[in-house]
């Protein structure tokens, strides 16, 4: 029997079909509450809910506690310790981040570190001419250019910062070519730790690009370990860095606070090792 008259003999699974249908209306919405997929797949909300438990077990979708919406993980099909420390860390932050957000009219984010780049776990939807750019730019952001990044290497331990800068200074990508400066790199952390936040780096888009935005990020410390970062995002042709900064980095290092207090009281514990 040849593989072709095979495949016309055997059935299909009307589970997993139902399952790739719901993941590909949440890639295609991005951001998606469970009444919408009922309204774009036509299934009823008991079947969505099951499917979504399992993609979420699978580590191909989380739910944003912000919004409500079930959206496609940031490293999909991730799953086990990682994932789960990373869920917990998002839901801690909600309630920070939500009256973050009331008071900051430009978008936040909040990232952890995945090997030598930065993840962010979830991304509030800009509210002003950012431009969808800014999501697709800021989803995986580079260590060296993004201020998630930057924040990230500032405030980590000595040793692995080490550790990040030498992996970086082996990688092939052009916008990780700045680990094979140590003086940039020193001088990029004395800076940001005397300002007490990192900025993005200005030099990484031109000045007429449309893809252009400034932002600057704080860590969220349990020990001395630094778990996460959070930035705000803004347009250059608006605000300026100093008029972010005087107006906001407080409002974000306070947020970073409550952050940290609400960790040292879950059981969350610290971030499982990254790669």
């Amino acid at each position: 029997m040849s593989d072709t008259t095979g495949a016309h003999s055997v059935k299909s699974i009307d589970a997993l079909r139902r399952g790739l249908d719901v993941m590909l209306a949440i890639q295609r919405s991005s951001a998606v509450t469970l009444q919408e997929l009922h309204r774009q797949t036509g299934m009823s909300k008991a079947t969505l809910l099951r499917i979504l438990k399992t993609l979420q077990q699978a580590g191909w979708v989380e739910r944003n506690e912000l919004e409500k919406r079930y959206v496609p993980t940031s490293a999909t099909g991730q799953s086990g310790a990682a994932a789960a420390w990373r869920t917990r860390l998002t839901a801690l932050a909600a309630s920070p981040r939500a009256t973050l957000q009331r008071l900051v009219p430009w978008p936040i984010d909040l990232g952890v570190r995945d090997g030598t780049a930065m993840l962010i776990l979830d991304t509030d939807r800009p509210r002003n001419g950012l431009a969808v750019n800014y999501r697709a730019l800021g989803f995986r952001p580079p260590m060296l250019l993004s201020s998630l990044g930057r924040c990230y290497l500032a405030f980590c331990p000595e040793d692995e910062r080490r550790e990040i800068v030498a992996a970086l200074a082996r990688s092939p990508n052009d916008f990780d070519r700045g680990a094979r400066r140590p003086d940039s790199i020193r001088r990029m952390v004395a800076h940001a730790r005397d300002q007490g936040y990192a900025a993005r780096d200005p030099t990484s888009t031109s000045l007429d690009s449309p893809d252009r935005f400034g932002a600057v990020s704080v860590p969220v410390r349990l020990g001395d370990r630094v778990v996460g970062c959070l930035s705000c995002a803004w347009l250059p042709t608006v605000k300026s860095e100093r008029e972010i900064v005087s107006a906001h980095l407080g409002d974000l290092q306070q947020a970073a606070q409550s952050i940290e207090r609400r960790l040292r009281q879950d059981t969350l514990g610290l971030p499982p090792a990254s790669p």
